[in-house]
């Protein structure tokens, strides 16, 4: 994903380096993927020249334990990257356990309540799994991973298939003031925004919310269409805070599928399409 932000900052997630060890343990062997990874992530690097380049979280995949593959292939991730691009940031994800010890120092490494990106257009970047700080709903954009959005989909002969997707809405401020209230266990007064705002000095903004596609194609994915919002992972869903059904759904390619209330009723009753 890249963003026009006063900077060009280019956003993946969930590369989940170090997979085929974890899949090899379990009797599935295949070749490493990381420099197929690397070599399609380069690729966009460098067609698009950013000035910053941000993971958002989940990087390596063995947690708690970090294999031999991540300590010998995360470095060189690293450093293929800082040979194009000034700026490598990496905000925190729940496998991402001492990642710190296999950065080079020149990444900054944040943490996983999530930071600010950009100037006069402001991006939140976090991976999902855990609450972001307060000051990120002044965002205007707010973009995560950590849940492998897909979408269901039911084929002409019956067979249901499931594909990456891009999930994208607008949220609503009443709601995660009130939910990250309850979370930092502040009173919430009859105006939860100005009570937010007087707790934290943060003004939300309606901020448009992208979850993110895995840059992983061996992660497999949560169909958002056919899991209730609640069944998403990470605390904003959790909460309530944030509900997709009104949100809008592209597959990799571009293509607008519709809003996930649509697509749902495409997995319940097929012929609803026609």
């Amino acid at each position: 994903m890249l963003v026009e932000a006063g900077e060009r900052i280019l956003l993946a997630t969930d590369f989940h380096l170090g997979i085929e060890y974890e899949l090899a343990k379990m009797g599935i062997n295949i070749p490493y993927q990381t420099d197929r990874f690397l070599g399609e992530f380069m690729d966009l690097v460098r067609e698009h020249s950013p000035d910053r380049v941000v993971i958002l979280g989940d990087l390596k995949h063995g947690v708690p334990l970090t294999s031999f593959q991540e300590k010998r292939e995360i470095p060189r991730f690293f450093r293929a990257l800082l040979d194009e691009v000034e700026h490598v940031d990496l905000v925190r994800g729940n496998h991402d356990a001492n990642i710190q010890n296999l950065a080079p120092e020149e990444v900054e490494i944040h943490p996983s309540r999530g930071a600010f990106f950009g100037d006069d257009y402001r991006v939140a970047a976090l991976h999902g799994h855990a609450w972001p700080y307060p000051r990120l709903l002044a965002a205007d954009l707010i973009v995560m991973g950590h849940n492998h959005p897909a979408v269901q989909l039911n084929t002409p002969l019956g067979v249901r298939i499931t594909r990456r997707a891009w999930v994208r809405g607008n949220l609503d401020p009443v709601r995660l003031a009130e939910a990250l209230m309850g979370f930092e266990k502040v009173k919430v007064e009859e105006d939860p925004l100005a009570t937010f705002e007087a707790a934290f000095d943060t003004v939300i903004r309606p901020p448009q919310m992208v979850i993110m596609p895995t840059f992983n194609d061996l992660m497999g994915g949560l169909p958002v269409n056919a899991e209730t919002p609640k069944s998403l992972l990470g605390p904003l869903f959790r909460s309530g805070a944030v509900d997709v059904e009104d949100f809008d759904v592209y597959i990799l390619d571009g293509a607008f599928l519709g809003k996930v209330s649509f697509l749902r009723t495409l997995v319940t009753d097929p012929t609803s399409m026609d």
